[in-house]
């Protein structure tokens, strides 16, 4: 009786987790048809809130492709705005550094590596900014804000965050079918995952001693 218990329980395992890839699949499909709804430059952004939406397992009462569209229009001007502010920055950043380090001085090298750290910052604050937008319902610059705090709060939490997204990206290279089926979805997934503990913790953090100044909290 308890080995069928047990087996029943593995199937039971097997079986959500086959609902959870078929879902993933499925997300990343309406990921891919609403970028391109939205001529890749307008669609990406709204595409990937939406993603995060409906991973988050908010929508689970209604089907996917409601959920998702709804997501889609719901987010559209405000992720366009993060989305695009991120890009700007991000790419002034890559500029700043690469021109620094042309220069071939010690001075030069000092102030890239300046920027290096300034950009390592912008890029944890990007990767989680959806994340916010989506949980905290809140304007961009509340979102840009509150991500930058979690991830200054939480340092070493960030950067386990993102070295799973970029053990992530390995993976999605390495194994050609995954970015077809799973490409936009398992990192967002992943992300999704992350931001729910960091969120955790924050709580934590607020619930037993809130120290003075501190600003990261919403």
């Amino acid at each position: 009786m308890g080995n069928r218990a047990k087996w029943e329980g593995w199937a039971w395992s097997f079986h959500q987790f086959g609902e959870r890839l078929l879902r993933m699949a499925a997300a990343h499909l309406m990921w891919v048809v609403c970028t391109l709804v939205g001529g890749i430059i307008f669609g990406i952004f709204p595409a990937t809130a939406a993603l995060h939406d409906v991973l988050s397992g908010k929508w689970n009462d209604r089907g996917l492709p409601s959920a998702f569209w709804h997501a889609f229009r719901h987010y559209f001007w405000r992720s366009q705005w993060l989305g695009a502010g991120m890009v700007l920055t991000g790419a002034i950043l890559w500029v700043d550094v690469v021109f620094f380090l042309r220069m071939g001085t010690l001075w030069g090298l000092s102030i890239a590596a300046v920027f290096a750290g300034i950009g390592f910052l912008h890029a944890a604050t990007s990767c989680h900014a959806f994340s916010v937008l989506v949980r905290e319902g809140a304007d961009v610059k509340r979102t840009l804000k509150q991500s930058f705090w979690l991830v200054a709060a939480f340092p070493l939490h960030s950067l386990v965050t993102m070295g799973g997204l970029l053990l992530h990206l390995i993976l999605l290279l390495a194994i050609p079918v995954l970015p077809i089926l799973l490409g936009a979805s398992l990192p967002v997934w992943w992300m999704n995952a992350r931001m729910s503990r960091l969120l955790e913790k924050r709580d934590r953090k607020i619930s037993t001693k809130q120290p003075r100044g501190e600003t990261y909290a919403v």
